[in-house]
Order: C-alpha cells, then sequence, then structure tokens
C-alpha cells in the first residue's frame, strides 16, 4: 500500500498544467473566498513546491505569473490585495525579488518566510556569490532546493496546527521525489564527455545547476564550465564587451551549442553565433529553449526535466 501512495504522490508532484490570465483571475477569486489557508508564493517554482507540501488544506496562488521576470516585477494593481489577505508569504529571497515596490510589500507583511535567506543561513556554503552579489537561483540545484521543505512545513504547521502531520509526511515525500531527481540528473548530465560540458545561456541563471551537474567528482573549477551574456539579473542594455566575452568563452572551449532561455531575447546571443562563425567555429543555437526564472507551464519536476533533456541532446549532437 506505502509503494501505491508512493507512486500516486510521485504522480501528483510531477502532473504539469498551464497557467494562463484568465485561469489566473479564476484562480485568486477562488483563493480570496477560500476558508482553507491563503498562502502565497511570489513565483510559480515557489508556488508548485508549497502545493506538494500543502495538499488540500491549503489555497496557493503566485504574485509572478507567466514568463514575467521576477527579478525586477513591481507590483500591480490586485497584488495589493492578495498581499493583505495572505495569511503567508513564501519569497524566495537572496534578493531575487529586489524590485523596490516588491521588496516595501513583502517586508511590510507579518508574515513573510524567506526560504533563500533560511537556507543561506543554515547552509551558507551552499550559497554562491557572483561579482559580490549572492546568486538567488537556487532552484536550479535540486540539493539545496530540497532544503526549503523544512521551513515550508514548519511554517504551514504553525498556521494549521492539526494537519501539521500531513504538512511533515508530504514534506518527507518531497525529499524523496527530489532526491530521486537529483540522481537521475546528476547520471545523465554527468555522461556527457568532459570536453563537451560546457553551458552558455542568455544570463547567469545556471551557476548552481553546473556547479552540482556539470562538474565532475572533485572538481572545484566549475565555474570554467558556464557562461553567459547577461548576469544574475537579465537586462536589455548588453554591451559589445559583454559579447566579446562570451564569443571568446565559446572560442576557446569549442562549444558547439548556446541555449537561448525561453523567456528572454535571442537578439544578443544571435549575435555571438554570428560573429563565432566569422572567426570559424561552427557553433549553433539551439531551437529548444532552456527555462531559468520561470517555468513555462511546467511543474518544477518537469522543468528541470526539460531543461536536463535539452541540454544532454544537444550537447551530444
Amino acid at each position: 500500500m506505502v509503494k501505491y501512495i508512493f507512486v500516486y504522490c510521485i504522480f501528483v508532484f510531477t502532473a504539469s498544467c498551464s497557467v494562463s490570465t484568465l485561469k489566473r483571475n479564476e484562480d485568486f477569486k477562488t483563493w480570496r473566498n477560500t476558508n482553507k489557508i491563503k498562502v502565497l508564493a511570489t513565483t510559480e517554482i515557489i508556488a508548485d513546491l508549497v502545493r506538494k507540501i500543502g495538499g488540500d488544506h491549503i489555497d496557493v496562488i503566485s504574485i509572478i505569473g507567466g514568463d514575467l521576470n521576477p527579478h525586477s516585477y513591481e507590483i500591480v494593481k490586485g497584488d495589493g490585495e492578495k498581499i493583505d489577505i495572505a495569511d503567508v508569504i513564501f519569497a524566495n529571497g537572496l534578493s531575487l525579488e529586489h524590485s523596490a515596490s516588491m521588496r516595501y510589500q513583502l517586508e511590510r507583511h507579518r508574515n513573510t518566510i524567506y526560504l533563500g535567506d533560511d537556507v543561506m543561513k543554515r547552509h551558507p556554503e551552499m550559497i554562491l556569490r557572483v561579482d559580490n552579489q549572492v546568486d538567488p537561483h537556487i532552484w536550479m540545484d535540486v540539493v539545496i532546493w530540497r532544503e526549503c521543505i523544512d521551513p515550508i512545513v514548519s511554517s504551514l504547521s504553525i498556521l494549521d496546527e492539526k494537519h501539521s502531520l500531513d504538512y511533515l509526511n508530504m514534506g518527507e515525500i518531497a525529499k524523496g521525489i527530489l532526491s530521486l531527481q537529483n540522481i537521475k540528473m546528476k547520471d545523465k548530465l554527468g555522461s556527457i564527455p568532459d570536453n563537451k560540458r560546457y553551458l552558455v545561456t542568455s544570463h547567469d541563471a545556471f551557476n548552481y545547476f553546473v556547479r552540482r551537474y556539470f562538474a565532475t567528482d572533485g572538481e572545484s573549477d566549475w565555474k570554467k564550465r558556464v557562461n553567459a551574456i547577461q548576469g544574475l539579473a537579465p537586462d536589455e542594455q548588453i554591451s559589445p564587451l559583454e559579447i566579446i566575452k562570451v564569443v571568446d568563452y565559446v572560442l576557446a572551449h569549442n562549444v558547439s551549442v548556446i541555449f537561448p532561455e525561453q523567456n528572454l531575447s535571442q537578439d544578443s546571443l544571435n549575435k555571438v553565433v554570428d560573429s563565432c562563425k566569422k572567426k570559424g567555429s561552427d557553433v549553433s543555437l539551439s531551437s529548444e529553449m532552456l527555462y531559468g526564472d520561470t517555468m513555462g507551464g511546467n511543474t518544477y519536476i518537469g522543468m528541470l526535466d526539460s531543461n536536463t533533456e535539452v541540454i544532454y541532446g544537444n550537447l551530444l549532437k
């Protein structure tokens, strides 16, 4: 029986759905009128994890939906009401949600939980810094994202003590599923030949990913395996110097494929490819996109699987 329950939980955990604007509006109406615990997440990536732990005892919606950039998202009409009536807000923290309006709203709420900040307090060695800035993209490393489960379980249990055992049990199931996901990704991506295991993307969202899944055992210099045309927070203002830097990297490491991200412009990456070709490189731009800051309608597991398959398939060509 336990086996069947676990398989069912995996199915629920990995089932995906598309989040349209209409659906988001309908979800908000249901959420606003529910008698369950009202949980607000800043991103859909966080909301997905919280749903798996809270189950039917809670209702969860996110502030930042679709393909919107969580780094620069500004509060819009309707967000204030969501924040006011939420029983708890789960945010990524680590300066991901860094717009002035978002920071103000999160800080003024009576019960905002910053998952990344919690992980950094308990495991500072897990958190990366890029150019003296904390890298907020912790969901790209399944082992680190697994560490976000305990603060979610704890917060929900405080709000709803009578279902605390359920939250604890679902949290343990989620940990098991994420542990299996981590092994699956490490095995697959680790099988890519060493000379092909280089990742060039639109922006600096894949540092945690590369450190966990591209570096060989004992390899400390994992940074050599990743490069991006934009920094931690994507900005449309890309200088010629940044393009030259990526071109030099592609040529130096004989990179064969560059990966665009689903919610970011490909214009600068096309310039990189054109410049490389003029210098004799056969690098190409992948026709399949990666998910960095968004999930594109997938679940978290679905997003990871998609990224893994796209990277594996393209780098082995």
